[in-house]
């Protein structure tokens, strides 16, 4: 038990690390609030060993300590409810055959997008909805660059680690 709690510690401050590395680089050009999503491969390559609750567990701490250090308890609203929602939609496609990695990368980071663009929708109006289509493409493009690199990591390290 304190291995595994040892190893989320570890991968949490990882997917701290990679959120504050995304957050230097903008793409708020393509609509507000777009990111990479780089802190998201961490839940991924845990969701690829099948270890759901550990990436639940990895992600929402990683949320509320991102609020907690680099943006504010607004942001928490968004950010907690999409981050739990996509993790529970990435496992529930995970466990079907056929789809892969990249597929419920992009299943999750659309789900992300669908969600925060629900809670902002509840607290600005509807007019924000304009921004799906932008963030449909944002979430195809980096769905499929997460997936892809948390697909390479975790043929790498499968066989050094054991969670």
């Amino acid at each position: 038990m304190a291995k595994k709690i040892a190893l989320y510690g570890i991968l949490t401050s990882l997917a701290l690390i990679f959120g504050y590395i995304e957050s230097l680089f903008s793409l708020s050009f393509i609509a507000p609030g777009v990111k990479l999503g780089l802190a998201n491969s961490v839940a991924l390559i845990l969701l690829c060993y099948g270890d759901f609750r550990g990436a639940m567990l990895v992600n929402i701490t990683r949320i509320l300590l991102s609020a907690l250090l680099f943006s504010s308890p607004f942001s928490l609203v968004f950010s907690l409810t999409a981050g739990v929602l996509s993790v529970v939609i990435m496992r529930l496609l995970s466990g079907i055959k056929g789809v892969s990695v990249v597929g419920f990368s992009i299943s999750g980071a659309a789900v992300h997008n669908l969600v925060q663009l629900t809670v902002a929708s509840l607290l600005f109006g509807r007019a924000v909805w304009y921004y799906l289509p932008f963030l449909l493409v944002s979430a195809l493009l980096s769905g499929g660059i997460i997936g892809i690199l948390s697909s390479i990591i975790f043929k790498k390290i499968k066989t050094n680690i054991k969670i």
